[in-house]
């Protein structure tokens, strides 16, 4: 016996427990039924064209019945006209109290739909001419679009419970029992951003050059090899013999300028080079160094990487070098999506993503050059969408930065107030350290303290000078 991938009796069945409800002004009811199934989920185009028809006069505040549905809907797609089609319905209902039945039959059906289309889609895809690799993606990305469609858990709860679960969270981290947040391994970096938080996106920009690559690689560095903790990293700039080239300099303090040009080499490197590759031997940092990688093959990698591994935190390196997996949308329209794509992926899989995006070169233009926000290239979503924005500058027309002292500048937190630290960038060994010298005093502390020192120390009223 197979089943039917409709039901005109349940379509019917859930209309006419609506229309019969609004006329016995049952409100709770309407209000449930119309939240619980849309018009996409009726096979039969009428019945779809009388739901979303009373859906509209009920959003409109109109009183529901046959005729003043009528009124915002003549004519059905069948060429029926709608009030005596909609008063059969009403009429003939066999049980309003059953409607939660009737909605369950007519949804399941939906689904049931959904998920053959998406055969079909990906049965499509198999037989065009791309790799096997993409196919799966497509494939995997379908059905995890799917996975929620049957979820009929409520999608509220009460304040009280919010609230008890976070007193849970506090007392926690009040015993020290709380899981720890992946850190950066740079102390000030660490008081700045209060941890790498998971199910979030956090952005490192900044302008070609400056070392943000440098910082996203030795966070997941220092998350692998010093704490154990699985990470990802997707490299679509830099290749996996440049990133393994890096990973030696900068755990084991060789000049990256040796490194390129071995010949150079002198006896003390190659204990440090023996040292880099033991700190990192069995460490769970996984590299993808495919510079095609989409952002369905990314949630498709990073999902094999927890079921196999584990998986803390994700590295994408960068934004701007995703490629489409649809046409014609805008630049900005794609890069949107691949964003929103990556903060599903970081709450799908709880774990924070870090996303690098490169900056316009309107921070250049701007007295003291620092960026901004709203420097972001490509599309405003970006920080819409991130928790945290860190903004990697280092002025090299400075003293400063030409020493390589770089300031990393949050401009966005959502759990942190915005500040900015300073980092010393090593770029012989491709890493930073925390920075040890004194930073230079904005105007405002300068006048501050003039202001300070003049009140301590300046003349007091009625002495000589």
């Amino acid at each position: 016996m197979s089943r039917e991938l409709y039901s005109e009796e349940a379509e019917f069945g859930v209309l006419g427990a609506i229309l019969q409800s609004a006329l016995q002004q049952n409100q709770a009811l309407v209000d449930e039924a119309l939240s619980s199934v849309t018009a996409a989920d009726f096979y039969f185009e009428d019945n779809a064209a009388l739901f979303q028809a009373i859906k509209d006069c009920y959003e409109e505040g109109i009183p529901v019945d046959p005729v003043t549905v009528g009124v915002v809907r003549d004519v059905l797609p069948s060429g029926a006209k709608l009030i005596p089609y909609a008063g059969n319905i009403a009429r003939n209902v066999p049980s309003v109290a059953n409607w939660r039945t009737y909605v369950r039959h007519v949804r399941e059906r939906s689904i049931l739909r959904c998920l053959i289309d998406t055969a079909e889609s990906v049965k499509a895809s198999a037989t065009d001419d791309r790799p096997l690799p993409e196919i799966i993606a497509r494939a995997q990305q379908a059905m995890a679009d799917l996975r929620d469609l049957d979820d009929e858990a409520p999608k509220y709860k009460r304040l009280d419970e919010v609230m008890l679960k976070a007193v849970d969270v506090i007392d926690d981290k009040f015993n020290s029992r709380a899981p720890q947040w992946p850190g950066t391994g740079l102390a000030d970096l660490d008081k700045l951003v209060r941890g790498i938080r998971p199910r979030k996106l956090t952005v490192i920009a900044g302008l070609p050059g400056s070392g943000k690559t440098t910082l996203a690689l030795q966070i997941a560095q220092y998350n692998a090899c010093e704490a154990g903790e699985p990470w990802l990293v997707f490299s679509l700039e830099m290749p996996e013999e440049e990133l393994g080239v890096r990973s030696i300099a900068s755990l084991g303090g060789v000049d990256l300028k040796r490194l390129d040009d071995p010949q150079q080499l002198g006896d003390d490197d190659w204990p440090r080079i023996t040292s880099a590759v033991a700190k990192a031997k069995g460490a769970p940092l996984f590299i993808c160094d495919d510079p095609n990688v989409t952002a369905s093959q990314i949630r498709s990698t990073a999902r094999r990487v927890k079921r196999e591994h584990g998986l803390a935190g994700i590295v994408v390196d960068y934004l701007g070098l995703i490629p489409p997996e649809a046409k014609g949308r805008t630049r900005s329209e794609e890069v949107g999506k691949t964003n929103k794509a990556l903060l599903r992926l970081a709450k799908e899989l709880c774990v924070p993503v870090i996303e690098l995006a490169q900056l316009n070169r309107d921070s250049t233009k701007r007295p003291g050059k620092r960026p901004q926000s709203s420097d972001l290239r490509d599309s405003g979503e970006i920080e819409a969408d991130a928790s945290c924005i860190l903004m990697v500058h280092r002025d090299m027309d400075s003293e400063a930065g030409q020493n390589g002292i770089t300031e990393i500048l949050m401009t966005k937190c959502r759990h942190a107030p915005p500040g900015m630290c300073l980092l010393q960038q090593q770029g012989m060994y491709g890493r930073f350290v925390n920075f040890a010298g004194l930073r230079e005093m904005s105007q405002e502390e300068v006048e501050m303290g003039r202001t300070y020192f003049a009140n301590k120390h300046g003349k007091k009223k009625g002495k000589a000078a």
